[in-house]
């Protein structure tokens, strides 16, 4: 486990509390991402925890990460769960941005990484909806 996975699930921890709460959609997708970065059991339920209460500080789920690849994974990432429920708010929208100007992540690749998350949405509705 890296850095970077912890991070991962710190920045869609920072994106699902837009709204104040985690949904049950959100919820899965975080068990299932870290799932995927096979989380010891022990560090899921210390993230678990700490999400319940409230999400990662920005400047703490920017301290987690080392690569650029990543940090741009991330926002993608952040990007596909804000859309679970099948709208990205208002609100999700600037958790996305504040989390990508944090990356060192400008305006214009943050619409890039929109575009080509819709784009794989559009490309594997299947895989997305079920």
């Amino acid at each position: 486990m890296t850095d970077n996975q912890v991070g991962l699930v710190k920045a869609l921890g920072f994106v699902a509390w837009a709204d104040q709460k985690i949904t049950p959609e959100e919820r899965a997708v975080l068990e299932t991402v870290m799932s995927a970065l096979a989380i010891p059991e022990e560090r899921r339920r210390e993230l678990c925890e700490s999400l319940r209460r409230a999400p990662a500080s920005i400047t703490e789920i920017a301290a987690e990460f080392d690569d650029d690849v990543e940090r741009r994974f991330a926002v993608a990432q952040a990007v596909m769960l804000a859309g679970v429920d099948g709208e990205v708010t208002e609100e999700e929208r600037a958790k996305i941005a504040e989390l990508a100007s944090a990356f060192g992540i400008d305006q214009d690749e943050l619409e890039f990484i929109y575009e080509a998350v819709d784009a794989t949405v559009d490309a594997f509705p299947a895989v997305f909806t079920g």
